[in-house]
């Protein structure tokens, strides 16, 4: 693909900014590829999206999924949901993310200088997406430097603080809502892989990751006047639109011919599941199994032979595993060529407002709330099901009666939970925020037997930021108590809330 080499080059921009090993000027000079500056930043929203997304599609399955008790891999000792995670696993979701950020930033730039509102805050969406995911991943990050690189004479940029980061991604995030302009046609509206052009729903999108980002930081209420902002967004539709339906869902609809297929449809059952890719763990079986959950049909194969649903032990010596009769990924639904993955869906919305509502932020019915995100969630699942499942609504009905909302924090987010199956690393997310649902930590796993806070910063950045990278280690000894490892919380964290770290 032409674009592909262009695309790169804000990635060799960030390279020259955090790791100082690559100078902007060798990026590709090749007469027959555009230059830097004279792209639109229309041609490079579609390899943007298609690449952003690919990010957070893989490491849904790679990690999230092993850390928060939805899959289980192999039955070596050394699997993620074991805790041992090798450093290459941060760097890669370190480096991927902040490529795309980089490319984010890049169309950003040529939005301003084209003058075209709508493009510039697309990218600020996009940028906040992949830099929020940064942050909490890692904790302390480059923001402000970051993408600043040699042309400015920054090739170490400085680590801000989380709550720095934050401050300033919501103020992106107020910002792109004050630019996006539904009188104004997108160029090019046919690259835009999500949303056609549909500027409506990309503002609906930019408030909505506002909210996911706000609720991140209910445990700082207090610092960050969460509870008003919140108030603010869900009592002002028409200057704070958000998802309405699953018709508003960021959905990257795949294709069924290459090029924009799924990552998984050219891949072998077996790299997606079965022995050597995937299976469901026992926690996300068991609660969907035993509340005759209807999504379990969805996303889950029973093997040829098995008596009733089971997972897989998370976290058990390998000496005890059992993979007999464990259930498979369905990898028709999950992972065919078309098969759509979501960066954010209207239920994730309507349990924010539950919570928001639980905690007594904002005034509403909770309980209408928590139930009918569960019902988005199912719905926006029966159409993905190529199966044949027959979820009719008294189906929909009798599941919702078996999990009534019971006034807690932790109905909500037990379901919540379950509705995030497949959405980057936002189950991670919350559990780190609220604790919620309660998991059984196994035997078998490492890190001091802790779920990882964090991850470890990438041995590369250690190496060619040496400077900045010691300074943040600092505030993780001083600051957090701890240090570079998967046992310091960070800052967002009810375990650094309950630290009283401030």
């Amino acid at each position: 693909m032409k674009m592909l080499k262009y695309i790169l080059i804000p990635a060799l921009l960030l390279t020259a900014a955090s790791a100082c090993m690559t100078k902007f000027e060798e990026y590709n000079t090749n007469p027959n590829e555009m230059e830097q500056w004279k792209i639109s930043p229309a041609g490079m929203i579609q390899e943007l999206l298609y690449s952003g997304t690919e990010v957070f599609l893989y490491r849904t399955w790679q990690l999230n999924g092993e850390l928060i008790q939805y899959t289980i891999a192999g039955s070596g000792n050394n699997t993620y949901h074991r805790y041992v995670i090798e450093n290459s696993v941060g760097a890669s979701a370190w480096s991927n993310l902040y490529m795309q950020a980089a490319n984010a930033d890049h169309m950003r730039q040529l939005a301003v200088r084209k003058e075209d509102p709508n493009y510039e805050a697309i990218a600020l969406t996009l940028r906040t997406l992949f830099l929020q995911n940064i942050a909490d991943l890692f904790g302390d990050a480059p923001y402000s430097q970051a993408f600043k690189g040699s042309s400015e004479g920054i090739k170490q940029p400085v680590f801000d603080s989380q709550e720095a980061v934050y401050r300033a991604l919501l103020a992106d995030l107020e910002h792109a809502n004050s630019l996006y302009d539904s009188s104004l046609k997108l160029p090019s509206a046919e690259r835009d892989l999500l949303y056609k052009g549909d500027i409506s729903k990309w503002r609906k999108f930019n408030n909505s990751l506002y909210l996911r980002l706000l609720m991140r930081l209910s445990n700082r209420n207090a610092a960050m006047g969460v509870a008003a902002k919140i108030a603010e967004i869900f009592n002002n539709p028409d200057r704070y639109p958000v998802f309405a339906s699953n018709g508003d869902n960021a959905k990257m609809s795949y294709e069924s011919v290459e090029p924009f297929v799924n990552y998984w449809g050219t891949k072998l059952n077996t790299q997606f599941t079965t022995s050597t890719g995937r299976r469901p763990a026992e926690q996300i079986v068991d609660m969907m199994n035993h509340s005759g959950d209807p999504r379990i049909g969805i996303w889950f194969q029973q093997p040829s032979g098995a008596e009733g649903w089971k997972g897989g032990q998370s976290g058990i010596e390998s000496q005890e595993a059992d993979f007999t009769g464990i259930a498979n990924l369905n990898k028709a639904n999950l992972g065919d060529y078309a098969s759509p993955y979501a960066l954010m869906k209207y239920d994730e919305v309507l349990f924010i407002q539950a919570e928001a509502i639980q905690r007594g932020w904002i005034a509403g019915d909770a309980a209408a709330c928590y139930q009918n995100a569960i019902r988005a969630s199912i719905n926006y699942w029966k159409e993905v099901d190529t199966t044949g499942l027959n979820i009719t609504d008294k189906v929909i009905e009798n599941f919702l009666a078996n999990v009534p909302y019971d006034g807690t924090l932790e109905s909500i987010i037990n379901q919540k939970y379950v509705a995030l199956f497949w959405v980057g690393y936002e189950a991670w997310a919350d559990y780190r925020r609220t604790g919620y649902p309660v998991l059984t930590i196994g035997s078998g796993t490492f890190n001091d037997h802790i779920l990882p806070t964090r991850l470890v910063y990438p041995t590369n950045t250690m190496e060619t930021n040496k400077e900045n990278y010691n300074a943040a280690v600092e505030r993780l000894r001083t600051y957090y108590g701890g240090a570079d490892d998967m046992k310091t919380p960070v800052w967002w964290s009810k375990a650094a809330v309950d630290k009283g770290i401030k």
